[in-house]
């Protein structure tokens, strides 16, 4: 039996067994079936590791760890409701009191405006904080600010640990994100329920 995949060369009839052609469709088969499922992996490991897609529908562009209310999906069921079932994004917007306790995101790339990227919607992330109280346990959105969160009494962000006073490190300087004051940077959990009146009682 000839080489079943053997080469032909230019000008020769191009006759293809049966072996070979069903070969390719095989290939063609496993091809798409491993493709699909990592598209499959890719959208799942967004949704359950807490990071998602967000429009930066701000005018400015936004650096690493900047923080994003969270404003609508991108995608409306009445827009595309295959897009709003199966790939959870949003637009984010500059952060307001009014409209963002505890509806934000922390962004994991620079997002220039207009553009989509990942950030974190729920779980562990560092993010700069503008520290009213050493006290304070609990972050959640300032007004107006994109930079960072703000402490408090409560909020939606748990602070597992912040620079502290003074620090030699990072503190005041964005370590290549650029100049912040007086922000720190910290490490908190998004996703926590304080005990704060603002989050009312069952």
């Amino acid at each position: 039996m000839g080489d079943p995949f053997k080469k032909v060369q230019r000008g020769d009839a191009l006759r293809i067994p049966a072996e070979t052609f069903n070969t390719f469709i095989d290939a063609a088969k496993d091809y798409r079936s491993r493709t699909q499922n990592r598209g499959q992996q890719s959208q799942n490991e967004l949704q359950q590791s807490g990071i998602i897609l967000v429009k930066n529908g701000t005018p400015d562009d936004l650096d690493r760890f900047h923080v994003l209310g969270i404003d609508r999906p991108i995608f409306t069921p009445s827009d595309n409701l295959h897009s709003f079932l199966n790939q959870v994004a949003v637009v984010g917007a500059t952060p307001t009191a009014d409209n963002h306790l505890g509806r934000f995101l922390v962004l994991q790339e620079p997002l220039r405006s207009g553009m989509i990227g990942r950030a974190c919607i729920s779980g562990i992330t560092p993010v700069r904080l503008n520290v009213q109280d050493e006290e304070h346990d609990w972050a959640d959105v300032e007004e107006g600010e994109t930079d960072s969160l703000k402490t408090d009494t409560a909020g939606s962000a748990f602070i597992l640990w912040k620079e502290p006073t003074g620090s030699s490190g990072y503190g005041g300087y964005g370590y290549g994100y650029g100049y912040y004051g007086s922000l720190r940077w910290a490490l908190v959990r998004i996703g926590n329920l304080s005990d704060g009146d603002q989050w009312g009682t069952l």
